[in-house]
């Protein structure tokens, strides 16, 4: 009678999911790409930027959705911002936050208040959003991270 691990053999079937220490493991996701809270990096920050200048492609009833929208999708990764846009064009530049910001001590007992992003990168970030509304009333916004 053939024991488990020697059918396993002949078979050659390897799984799935490999187990720790055997060969032929592949590298996990995070070894060939940054996850896009990693805004520090110049490649994700392009990424990202890429993304939020998608919000121009449409035209927008009232411009401030447009705004809502960004700051929901971009929450996903962490990132936060308070923008009101008023008027029938003009342009704001705001701080952004990521992860709510820090708060607290560090290891040399050094008092921590920041955004969260400026300990990683150097200046933070900061969103500029651009608006303008259009002959036929509909409004067209941009933005992008810097």
């Amino acid at each position: 009678m053939r024991t488990f691990k020697q059918h396993i053999k002949e078979s050659g079937y390897e799984g799935d999911a490999k187990g720790v220490g055997t060969q032929g493991m592949e590298d996990s996701i995070e070894d060939s790409a940054l996850g896009a809270h990693n805004i520090q990096d110049p490649d994700v920050l392009k990424r990202v930027n890429a993304f939020v200048g998608s919000i121009a492609e449409r035209e927008y009833l009232k411009p401030q959705q447009a705004v809502d929208e960004l700051k929901e999708k971009l929450g996903r990764i962490g990132l936060s911002f308070e923008a009101t846009l008023e008027g029938d064009k003009g342009t704001i530049t705001t701080e952004v936050t990521q992860f709510g910001g820090r708060f607290g001590k560090d290891t040399d007992s050094s008092d921590i208040d920041d955004d969260g992003i400026s300990h990683k990168k150097e200046g933070g970030l900061k969103i500029e959003i651009k608006h303008e509304t259009l002959q036929n009333g509909t409004s067209k916004v941009y933005a992008r991270l810097v």
